[in-house]
């Protein structure tokens, strides 16, 4: 699933709360105003005033940009040097293939990723969840404030708030906390749904959703994903796949099927809603037919997708459509000439059909002969089209036991009538043998 933190600087940029530059942060001199305004909180007089709580609140965001040293997600090492300055340490990581340079500072570490601010971790904080901190105060103040004099005042901090929680949100994904970018971006959509805002935030549903799904939260995630349907924020279909993820990870797969088929209709090119649908079909046996449609749709999609070929060779066989399922079998080997799996099923359709020629001779009256010889005629010529494939799918797996045996029985039917065969079979007795 794709990172967050990118989307979310533009949001974010726009809510700086001071133009304040790092290098003139005094840490004591602000935990001292929290500490101050905490006590006017707690006056008789001021304490009733819905200001006071607003100015802690702004306070607390305040404190959560200083511990950050008025850093943003997307900065690059040049403005980062002018605004936070010189880090105490500098060092290099590697992070699934990726060069990281992590700048340490006093309280906080940065990570950039191809040039580009993309995470940080406060390691010695002010004061803890200044967030969570600062929305207790508006909300406090809006309390307070019976007459509705402060509205356009804390609604102007619930929006800087909210897009703190925002920038907060984004960094506990990239950092893959995802249970705490949950609960970001939950606060997130609750400050929205303030009547003082009364916004939407259809991204904001998806990415709790994913958040919480990562962090494998399944029960939670499926109602975000609902609602970012409901609003028609997607992410180009991958809402739907996800939370249809989620029921059949609880065991309630039939339960998400209908995002599936919904996805599909409107997102018909959403490789991982259609390759879900077609595997849900396929293990809960659905008719071939109605599978091959998806299956054709995907190839269409991702003409050079060997496994899609071979699914639809299946289809074909289960169906008993013996010539279709040979051609996709044979498109699957072209596109990739060691797939075991391909080869031995051309294989096994062959070496089938001659072990029916033989049942049906065997039924054939003593006295009828020509036709137990027409019948078995046939049977040998199956058998030795499938020797071809059989042989390919055990060069493209030599430890296959199956190959292997399928090639002993047949070498042995064919042993007194040719000495390749012969030898062949003898081969095959032996290989058989180590692999035990």
């Amino acid at each position: 699933m794709k990172r967050i933190s990118i989307i979310f600087s533009i949001l974010v940029a726009a809510v700086t709360v001071t133009a304040q530059t790092s290098k003139e942060i005094n840490f004591d001199q602000l935990k001292a105003k929290v500490e101050k305004g905490k006590v006017e909180t707690q006056h008789p007089k001021k304490g009733v005033k819905p200001k006071t709580w607003i100015k802690l609140g702004e306070l607390y965001m305040d404190v959560y940009d200083a511990q950050i040293l008025r850093a943003y997600v997307g900065m690059d090492p040049n403005t980062f040097m002018l605004v936070v300055g010189n880090p105490l340490k500098k060092e290099q990581i590697e992070e699934d293939g990726a060069v990281i340079d992590k700048y340490i500072f006093d309280r906080v570490t940065f990570y950039f990723n191809q040039g580009k601010l993309e995470r940080w971790e406060v390691t010695k904080p002010v004061v803890e969840k200044p967030l969570d901190l600062a929305y207790e105060s508006f909300i406090k103040a809006k309390e307070l404030d019976a007459k509705n004099k402060s509205d356009k005042k804390i609604a102007e901090d619930l929006t800087k708030l909210k897009g703190l929680y925002v920038n907060e949100g984004s960094n506990a994904y990239t950092l893959k906390k995802y249970k705490e970018a949950f609960e970001y971006f939950k606060k997130v959509i609750e400050i929205g749904q303030n009547p003082l805002l009364n916004h939407k935030d259809t991204a904001i549903y998806y990415y709790a959703g994913l958040s919480a799904q990562l962090g494998n939260l399944l029960e939670e995630c499926i109602p975000f994903y609902q609602k970012a349907i409901e609003l028609e924020f997607t992410s180009e279909g991958s809402a739907y796949y996800n939370i249809y993820d989620a029921y059949k990870n609880l065991g309630k797969a039939d339960e998400g099927l209908k995002y599936l088929e919904q996805g599909f209709l409107k997102f018909p090119k959403n490789t991982n809603i259609l390759f879900a649908l077609i595997s849900h079909y396929i293990d809960k046996q659905e008719d071939p037919a109605k599978i091959i449609t998806y299956i054709d749709k995907a190839i269409e999609n991702e003409p050079n997708n060997t496994s899609l070929h071979f699914a639809k060779g299946t289809l074909y066989d289960r169906l008993e459509d013996f010539d279709n399922a040979v051609a996709c079998y044979k498109k699957a080997i072209e596109l990739d000439p060691n797939y075991f799996d391909a080869y031995y099923n051309i294989g096994a359709l062959y070496f089938n059909r001659g072990v029916k020629y033989i049942e049906e001779a065997n039924k054939v009256p003593a006295k009828e002969l020509e036709k137990y010889d027409a019948l078995m005629d046939k049977a040998n010529a199956e058998f030795k089209k499938a020797i071809p494939y059989m042989e390919g799918a055990y060069k493209a797996n030599p430890q296959s036991k199956e190959a292997l045996e399928a090639l002993k029985n047949i070498y042995f039917r064919f042993r007194n009538e040719n000495p390749e065969m012969k030898t062949k079979y003898e081969e095959c007795v032996n290989k058989l043998k180590e692999l035990q």
